[in-house]
């Protein structure tokens, strides 16, 4: 079980432009962290990194206190949910969610169970289905936060996981969300929402890829 994800000082450029710029977070086991700020404040960059998923120009991120730029294994106790999904469109749903646990050669019947579950708890049973293409943008949110959850990563990343939600399935959302945090699972979420926010244990702002307060 991860005990503690830190980025330090982060900094990510694009040409003059310092996307993020001294940016610090550090989140405990247990926690739920989110981000706030206004469009381009960086959040979206912040939680790439700390996923991995995009290198920066200047600091470090560090699971349990190794680099996690230097290790694959460690990415891979991560779990991201994309803003713009991240699906394959071409599969159902099921399908999408699935693909998490093959990749870790789950077996055949744990793989359908789980999906099925993680499907139903997020109210998409019905669209287990359904080709991800022919889902509403808000069943597409759902169905990558279910391909996030499902393999119950240590680290959970979630990029504005509820904008296209309305207020029943956003509570559903974020009670998972909660939940996955309080088996002992690090979670940051990345929103302007601000019933998201309350939801936190504690928020970070950022205003120019700076933290608010800096």
């Amino acid at each position: 079980m991860a005990r503690e994800l830190w980025a330090q000082q982060l900094g990510v450029d694009v040409g003059i432009r310092k996307i993020l710029d001294g940016a610090e977070l550090k989140v405990a086991a247990g926690e739920m962290v989110v981000v706030t700020g206004p469009s381009g404040s960086g959040k979206t960059t912040l939680l790439l990194v700390m996923a991995g998923l995009q290198q920066p120009d200047r600091g470090q991120v560090l699971l349990d206190g190794e680099p996690l730029a230097s290790s694959e294994d460690l990415r891979r106790r991560i779990g991201v949910v994309l803003q713009n999904h991240g699906l394959v469109s071409v599969l159902t749903a099921a399908e999408n969610v699935a693909i998490a646990l093959q990749a870790r050669g789950t077996a055949r019947a744990e793989v359908t169970r789980r999906t099925a579950d993680i499907l139903g708890a997020l109210g998409l049973s019905d669209h287990a289905d359904r080709l991800v293409r022919d889902l509403s943008g808000g069943q597409r949110q759902r169905v990558g936060v279910a391909r996030a959850l499902v393999g119950a990563p240590e680290v959970l990343l979630a990029d504005e996981p509820t904008s296209e939600l309305d207020v029943e399935r956003r509570a559903l959302v974020l009670n998972l969300l909660r939940a996955h945090a309080e088996l002992g699972n690090i979670v940051i979420v990345a929103s302007h929402d601000q019933i998201v926010a309350e939801a936190a244990n504690r928020t970070l702002g950022l205003v120019d890829g700076r933290p608010a307060s800096a």
